[in-house]
């Protein structure tokens, strides 16, 4: 599981222009826009803690 975490996340890093520009005409509220960005992280990052938590229990 944590490698297909590893994986998206490089994806994520490579594709971020053309993500960007797909998300600039889905959202073109730049607040929106930020909005689902950060729900997005916060929800990687929620799963990251969830997994170590996991792991040392």
């Amino acid at each position: 599981m944590s490698q297909i975490i590893i994986v998206l996340l490089v994806a994520a890093f490579v594709f971020r222009r053309p993500l960007g520009r797909l998300l600039r005409h889905q959202l073109p509220s730049r607040a929106k826009r930020q909005q689902v960005l950060g729900t997005v992280i916060a929800a990687f990052a929620l799963v990251i803690v969830v997994r170590l938590i996991a792991q040392f229990w």
